[in-house]
């Protein structure tokens, strides 16, 4: 098997019902691994009605984005595994656009670039001819921690296999995917985004609608990852860097700073009374 692709559902089953439309009309030689987060709305008498190479888990209550994609992980069977949400709508070559980046460079993730109605002028209806309009990008590909989205990613299962599953601590959603990525700097790989193929995002279907706690997340992120303001400063790069000199843990780079400024103004006195 190629591709695993493993989609979370909770509710939602007009978005689910379009996004199985778009993954079979766009995709080729995949499995589908469906974990179903206690939907109540007759998402799993759909799920049970799907045919072909579709696995099921159906969970009582919601285990959050972490545990039912790490539940999906046991049972992916793939060289390729793809986290794909619900609420998304995928265009031709997607995955092919992807596997020419995993081909060519040392990738841990990578996603198409992402269409959404909240900040583009589209729809589900015309984001391919959107996008085959306004693609100004001229490299095939680029480097991006930020701009990779876990609504729609791929990655290798021998990734998965040397920086390890989801954090199962990040609950129900946010900021899961900001730690495996960061991750898969620590072990020496690269996060990319390609320029060739998109995805349309509904956008917050099920998240709009939990208590995510956002905030108690966002700080577990930063007190685990020293480094992890970094990334949005200066990119994997700098980052690299930082985790490379690992003396920074012991001296950190503010406080010398700190130091090399008392020292200048030190300086600066001792050479005005000289002068005098």
């Amino acid at each position: 098997m190629k591709l695993s692709i493993i989609t979370l559902t909770y509710n939602n089953l007009e978005y689910t019902k379009k996004y199985i439309d778009s993954l079979y009309k766009y995709t080729d030689d995949f499995e589908l691994i469906v974990v179903d987060n206690g939907s109540t709305d007759g998402t799993k008498e759909y799920l049970n009605s799907l045919t072909g190479n579709v696995k099921k888990i159906f969970n009582d209550n919601n285990l959050g984005f972490s545990k039912g994609n790490n539940q999906g992980l046991d049972l992916a069977e793939g060289e390729y595994i793809a986290f794909l949400n619900n609420d998304i709508l995928l265009s031709p070559n997607w995955f092919e656009e992807a596997e020419k980046i995993f081909i060519r460079e040392n990738a841990a993730f990578v996603s198409p670039r992402q269409v959404n109605p909240h900040f583009d002028d589209v729809n589900e209806n015309n984001y391919i001819e959107y996008w085959n309009k306004n693609n100004k990008y001229e490299k095939d590909f680029q480097k991006t921690f930020d701009d990779c989205s876990f609504s729609c990613v791929v990655t290798k299962s021998n990734v998965i296999k040397q920086i390890g599953n989801f954090d199962e601590n990040y609950t129900p959603a946010f900021f899961e995917d900001n730690d495996i990525k960061y991750r898969a700097i620590e072990n020496g790989f690269d996060i990319y985004v390609s320029n060739r193929a998109c995805f349309f995002h509904y956008g917050s279907v099920t998240s709009g609608r939990l208590n995510l706690n956002y905030k108690k997340n966002r700080d577990y992120y930063f007190q685990k990852n020293k480094f992890a303001e970094y990334l949005s400063l200066n990119s994997e790069e700098g980052i690299r860097l930082k985790i490379q000199t690992r003396d920074f843990e012991k001296f950190p780079l503010n406080l010398f700073y700190e130091v090399f400024k008392i020292c200048g103004k030190v300086k600066r006195r001792i050479v005005k009374i000289i002068k005098k």
